[in-house]
């Protein structure tokens, strides 16, 4: 399926640096304002923008290594698939940052194809608070397709062309909208824009459209705060997470005495003596590799493996012969004598 094969690959195209600033530039953030990127790569594009601001970053990323880069400056970073396996809070953001993966889902057998770009903006838009900001940039090709969803959604409606040096790398555009229903006549302005998109050739795009370079002192939206308490987690296990929070626990320290009791120096002996396959399998495991002194003061470094045979047998009948294979487990022991030097082994 595309998106496994976009899963592997990661849909991963970084927003440039230069076009963060310029979209930075058109946004008024307030303290305390909730951000967040759903496909945050390494955090970078979300931590400029709320960088000399004293809003809270949210970022949710696929990659295991992109995200924990992005942990490290973002105040809040999760790991997954945003897609299915983000649980955040019911307009709980602000802004709401959406580089998706660009690429082809299939349906299944009796659903359409369609690209995942709309996919994570119908999805995710309701992550957004009302009032809130959307910073939408993906594909010329795929921005017309998200007309029948923002058209009677949003209000300030504005597309603007990457600069000419960074779009002509991947065609992006970027689309800045508030959440809310339009008022009146806003609506049909909404959709005079997405019509006019319908006119354009793609290497028209930065000639015929506002730049980012160009928006800063012509647009300008406010991304205010919000103080109501959200969650935000992702159901897929994060190892590395789940050790840290472990050790923090006082209940892990209650379960580790149970099981692991101070000794206080103390011996402990089997309660039977172990008999010579236990000793051999101890050897033959590998638990007892290394130095090992005998009663009469020998002193061995011991090395013990296991190996797989197969033992081929013949039988005979009236009817037919039989030729059987039988899998076994043969048990090495090799041991070095320090005093006299020897090499010793047994099968």
């Amino acid at each position: 399926m595309a998106r496994l094969a976009s899963q592997m690959k990661m849909g991963y195209y970084k927003t440039p640096e230069a076009v963060v600033h310029q979209i930075k530039k058109i946004l008024n953030i307030q303290s305390g304002a909730r951000l967040l990127d759903t496909c945050c790569g390494e955090g970078e594009a979300l931590s400029i923008i709320a960088s000399g601001t004293e809003a809270i970053t949210y970022g949710m990323e696929l990659d295991k290594e992109r995200h924990d880069t992005a942990s490290k400056v973002l105040d809040n970073a999760v790991w997954g698939d945003s897609l299915y396996e983000l649980r955040a809070s019911r307009k709980g953001f602000n802004l709401l940052w959406l580089n998706p993966p660009y690429d082809l889902e299939k349906g299944d057998y009796d659903q359409k194809s369609e690209r995942l770009e709309i996919r994570f903006l119908e999805r995710q838009w309701d992550l957004l608070a009302d009032k809130g900001v959307l910073v939408y940039i993906v594909p010329f090709d795929s921005v017309k397709k998200c007309s029948s969803f923002l058209k009677r959604r949003c209000s300030n409606l504005v597309i603007l062309s990457f600069p000419l040096t960074e779009y002509s790398h991947f065609k992006q555009v970027v689309l800045i909208c508030t959440k809310g229903k339009p008022v009146k006549g806003e609506a049909e302005h909404n959709i005079s824009i997405f019509d006019s998109l319908d006119t354009m050739e793609f290497w028209e795009v930065p000639e015929l459209l506002k730049t980012t370079e160009d928006a800063g002192p012509l647009y300008r939206y406010d991304v205010s705060a919000s103080d109501d308490d959200i969650y935000f987690r992702s159901v897929r296990l994060n190892p590395d997470e789940a050790v840290k929070k472990i050790d923090k626990s006082p209940l892990w320290d209650r379960v580790m005495q149970r099981f692991s009791p101070a000794l206080n120096g103390a011996k402990i002996n089997p309660l039977m003596p172990l008999r010579e396959g236990h000793l051999a399998m101890l050897l033959a495991s590998g638990m007892m590799n290394g130095e090992v002194t005998g009663n009469n003061g020998s002193r061995l470094i011991v090395k013990g493996s296991v190996k797989k045979e197969v033992v081929c047998s013949h039988e005979e009948t009236e009817d037919m012969d039989k030729y059987i294979e039988t899998d076994r487990y043969a048990i090495t022991v090799r041991a070095i004598c320090i005093d006299p030097l020897e090499i010793i082994t047994i099968k």
